[in-house]
């Protein structure tokens, strides 16, 4: 459990890094951060 938690956590901080750099779009990063929220069954994001 809370490897799940400490990888989701890393996934997500590094998504939102591409996203400052400008690396990848807001609508790139929608995408991609409900596949990673579905991958580990996180329901709600409260840092959004």
């Amino acid at each position: 459990m809370k490897k799940d938690i400490l990888n989701y956590s890393i996934h997500v901080a590094m998504l939102r890094h591409l996203l400052i750099e400008n690396l990848i779009s807001e609508e790139e990063y929608s995408k991609l951060k409900i596949v990673i929220m579905s991958e580990y069954n996180v329901i709600s994001d409260i840092n959004s």
